[in-house]
């Protein structure tokens, strides 16, 4: 069991880097997506893996996986700490480069404003993007948008949800971007580079434990 002062400093950190978030357009090009996820076998077994779209066409034009120990524990709401090591080691791997990330987590849609997205964003210093598939706890207002929903947090917009996943701002990208190449990336109810790497994860751990 972590102690609440330990849990304080986690959430001192958190608090202090989301200010170092940079919440507009900040990159050259939108040619290739990155994807990045983690498969849990059991206890800190994990793989972790990452993928290259072309948005041209949707393509995967990278692939790589990465066997990895997650030695912090899972505590909720602080993901980043636990997974951003295993997210960048995987992303090391690959050989073509990559404009913007996806990656499996919140960015600032996150109750202090720093989710795994902005996490990995902000120590890779490169624009992502944050899906997930639900909502983490907190005192949200909600703005219909069409079929999304605008999330609002502390008087600000945060991200957008529909009833499949949630997107936000990681780092270095505007909120209408990473809506707008959320949606042109998907095919089905994730978009590629994050489902791509779902798959990838999920068979390479389902192949590692046979």
């Amino acid at each position: 069991m972590c102690s609440y002062n330990f849990i304080q400093k986690l959430a001192d950190i958190q608090y202090n880097l989301s200010e170092k978030i940079i919440e507009h357009d900040d990159f050259e090009k939108l040619q290739t997506i990155a994807g990045a996820d983690i498969s849990f076998e059991k206890d800190n077994s994990a793989v972790a893996a990452a993928v290259v779209i072309d948005l041209d066409n949707l393509k995967v034009i990278d692939a790589e996986t990465l066997e990895v120990e997650l030695l912090f524990p899972y505590i909720s709401g602080f993901l980043g700490f636990r997974e951003a090591d295993a997210v960048i080691s995987v992303l090391g791997r690959l050989n073509k480069n990559f404009d913007v990330l996806m990656v499996n987590g919140h960015g600032i849609m996150h109750p202090r404003g720093f989710g795994l997205a902005s996490h990995v964003g902000l120590l890779m210093n490169m624009p992502t993007i944050g899906v997930a598939k639900r909502l983490i706890k907190g005192s949200y207002k909600y703005t219909d948008s069409n079929s999304l929903k605008t999330i609002e947090f502390m008087n600000k917009s945060v991200g957008a949800c529909d009833r499949q996943k949630c997107i936000s701002i990681g780092h270095k990208i505007s909120l209408k971007t990473a809506v707008n190449v959320v949606l042109e990336t998907s095919i089905f109810k994730m978009p590629e580079p994050i489902r791509q790497a779902h798959i990838l994860a999920t068979n390479t751990m389902k192949d590692k434990i046979k």
